[in-house]
């Protein structure tokens, strides 16, 4: 496996997680307003995760050129 696999497997990882965040908060499974903020924290992580994962995969493009 490539680092550029690896690197995108991560990132539908990320995305899989993030998606389960959400449909938790569609389903109306938040409890409490703490328990919201702390969702929307994670899926923040889990969005800033994905850019630097992007940008390490543009990089190691320009790298290969």
């Amino acid at each position: 496996m490539t680092i550029k696999e690896l690197l995108n497997r991560v990132k539908l990882e990320l995305q899989e997680r993030k998606n389960q965040l959400a449909n938790e908060m569609i389903e109306g499974r938040i409890s409490d307003l703490n328990h919201y903020h702390k969702s929307v924290g994670i899926a923040e992580g889990l969005m800033i995760s994905q850019d630097v994962i992007d940008e390490t995969l543009e990089k190691i493009e320009k790298e290969d050129e």
